[in-house]
């Protein structure tokens, strides 16, 4: 897939026809903005399920092809409890990777528990509009290689790539190694569900993983997040409080190890945010740099420098149009907007801009009358669906002269977007300090 020569990414032709504010369908079979269908066999990211593609999941039993005669799903040794639309459904994020087609793609994968098995992973393309299965994972193991028993110590499969974790927010990007970024892995699936912490990458070059060195103490499990700081070259993150884990930690993807490992551990600080620390959100604010969090659990903001980690998280003085912070959120960075952007699934369609003045200004980002994408999706999935998810599925890509929200929902629903009001250059027309009213 092209990108770039100088790594910018090019803006879709399809992102100027938006009204800023606005929340856009832009694939599918019917997307908005005069768009066409997106091509058949790309529409939705479940027309990509390696366990319909029959090279590799060729039934074996007189039953199997009955299924699949009567349009049932196809079973497969990967398949877990529920199948494929875990990959969105069981507590999966995803990140948007600025230089993986033309103008960046989102990047997903994920599974976990005893849900789904995979390690298959998937991009959808923001110029072309069209989903693509990058990798088919793990697909030649029976089904003892699989879920309760199956143990991999190193957290991979015999293929190399890592036992798909719920991934929460515990995956970003780093866009100057091409790198899918994953802080934790498992060792084990299914209902004994084990996670360690050893970090993969995946890289959009090559296609290939890596891992790197097990952590010799941090506990990362269930309910994590993390967020990419490009000026140290670390990903930061804080594990859910589920297991015994509370450690905010940082690793560094650079370097090769003597066990054939890649990168390092940096920081580990334990106890930051005991009983507090599920399901959050949390971004480096480049322009101040320091890491923001939204704390559920506080219904405010805290406050981190990175130069000194082992600080505790301060709180935050919010005013303007606060929302109430709600669990499984995102939070961004706008470069358009120089401030935070908040989501929440819970929200609808309302997206917030945080503003920095020694204190977060909200305002709302959103048009009170645009598409709700949450309702409008599910409505258009047949599968069962975690409605106030969002984690990383939820991105806001920079260009030259627009920032766009990009939303993931389902694996049979369209992929949504919003122009964010963002004055770039004289010739926008619209003001750096536009927003909207709620209510």
């Amino acid at each position: 897939m092209s990108t770039p020569a100088d790594g910018t990414p090019e803006c879709p032709d399809w992102a100027t026809a938006m009204e800023p504010g606005h929340w856009y369908r832009v694939s599918g079979e019917t997307p908005d903005l005069g768009l066409p269908p997106t091509s058949v066999g790309t529409r939705y990211l479940e027309d990509n399920d390696p366990a319909r593609d029959p090279a590799l999941n060729p039934p074996k039993t007189t039953k199997e092809r009955l299924r699949r005669l009567t349009g049932r799903d196809w079973i497969a040794p990967w398949r877990g409890r529920v199948g494929f639309s875990s990959i969105t459904e069981a507590w999966n994020g995803a990140v948007y990777a600025s230089r993986f087609g033309s103008a960046g793609s989102m990047i997903v994968f994920g599974g976990g528990h005893n849900d789904y098995f995979g390690s298959d992973v998937h991009a959808f393309d923001l110029s072309s509009r069209e989903w693509r299965r990058l990798s088919d994972g793990f697909v030649d193991g029976e089904a003892d290689d699989y879920g309760e028993g199956a143990v991999y110590p190193d957290t991979v499969y015999p293929d190399g790539s890592p036992l798909p974790p719920h991934t929460y927010d515990y995956v970003q990007y780093d866009p100057i190694g091409n790198d899918f970024l994953l802080l934790k892995g498992q060792i084990e699936l299914g209902p004994k569900v084990k996670a360690a912490a050893i970090p993969h990458l995946f890289n959009l070059d090559t296609l290939t993983w890596r891992r790197g060195p097990r952590h010799p103490s941090a506990i990362l499990n269930s309910g994590g997040f993390t967020t990419w700081d490009a000026k140290r070259r670390l990903l930061w993150g804080h594990s859910g409080d589920d297991g015994g884990g509370n450690a905010f930690v940082a690793f560094c993807p650079d370097g090769v190890n003597t066990d054939g490992t890649v990168g390092s551990w940096r920081e580990f600080h334990p106890g930051k945010l005991a009983g507090e620390a599920n399901h959050n959100a949390m971004q480096i604010h480049s322009g101040i740099d320091s890491i923001l969090v939204a704390l559920h659990a506080r219904d405010a903001l805290a406050i981190i420098d990175p130069e000194h980690p082992e600080r505790a998280f301060a709180n935050v003085v919010s005013v303007g149009s606060t929302p109430h912070i709600h669990e499984y959120a995102a939070v961004e960075y706008s470069a358009g907007l120089d401030s935070l952007v908040y989501y929440s699934a819970a929200d609808g369609a309302a997206v917030y801009g945080i503003d920095w003045d020694g204190e977060a200004c909200w305002r709302l980002l959103s048009d009170p009358e645009s598409l709700n994408p949450i309702a409008d999706a599910v409505v258009q999935s047949h599968h069962h669906v975690n409605r106030t998810h969002t984690f990383g599925r939820f991105r806001v890509a920079d260009f030259e002269d627009v920032d766009l929200a990009v939303l993931v929902r389902h694996v049979d629903s369209p992929v949504y977007a919003m122009r964010l009001p963002v004055l770039r250059s004289a010739t926008d027309g619209n003001s750096p300090d536009q927003s909207f009213r709620s209510g």
